[in-house]
């Protein structure tokens, strides 16, 4: 994910992404971080065809071109970026409207509410067909409908798909907590499936699709008979 930061005071600037960068690490995103000025030097960047930026965090009070002005420039130039408009006024809100603003978000809460902002700007752009996890410096990808089950060896996650595995350092109840609405069932504190692939069950054990047998715990037992009966219904 491309990110522009646009603001005229350098601290904020580098507080924002240091929080943008601590952020992704968390989530296991990739994500590249420029930082402008004033609204001219980010639009001079965005010249060329091939430059662009998939969000743009824009304080909206700036000398020169303030954010709002950037911002219709930026869309009658035809960018498709989302626009972040940073503020401590919450009366400029209402005006977003003008420049299809994707989000708000006020200077003073941005530590509590990126990972939110951040979260919705990835749906919107896709990243939600993909989970990312961090494999030494390295921030890997694979298709969420390629992944057949997680299985949690200590403190290693082992993603399985049909043709390969990826380990890596996770807690499984934070995977359930992430991936939670997106078709996952956990069965076992050391297994977390992907419902859609599961073709049968039968007392503590459940077989997917391609004939892997994962064991059903006790304490998982009546939501998984529950979840799956419904999903056979």
């Amino acid at each position: 994910m491309r990110i522009a930061i646009c603001d005229d005071e350098a601290v904020f600037r580098t507080y924002l992404r240091d929080i943008l960068v601590k952020d992704s690490f968390a989530r296991g995103t990739d994500i590249q971080v420029a930082e402008y000025a004033d609204g001219e030097a980010l639009l001079a960047a965005l010249e060329a065809p091939d430059d662009y930026m998939d969000v743009v965090f824009l304080d909206i009070r700036m000398p020169g071109m303030d954010g709002l002005e950037t911002a219709r420039a930026l869309r009658q130039r035809g960018e498709k970026c989302m626009i972040v408009f940073l503020t401590s006024l919450s009366e400029y809100a209402r005006k977003g409207y003008e420049v299809r603003a994707f989000r708000y978000l006020l200077k003073e809460e941005a530590e509590r509410e990126l990972t939110r902002v951040m979260e919705d700007c990835g749906r919107e752009l896709g990243e939600a067909c993909w989970f990312s996890f961090a494999q030494g410096h390295q921030t890997c990808r694979v298709p969420r409908e390629d992944i057949l089950y997680f299985e949690s060896r200590k403190r290693v996650v082992v993603l399985h798909t049909g043709r390969e595995s990826h380990a890596f350092y996770r807690k499984l109840d934070e995977l359930e907590r992430e991936l939670e609405g997106g078709g996952f069932l956990r069965c076992h504190k050391s297994y977390l499936v992907q419902e859609r692939y599961v073709r049968g069950w039968k007392g503590r054990s459940l077989w997917l699709e391609d004939g892997t047998e994962v064991p059903i715990s006790r304490g998982y037992e009546k939501e998984v008979n529950r979840r799956l009966m419904l999903r056979k219904g």
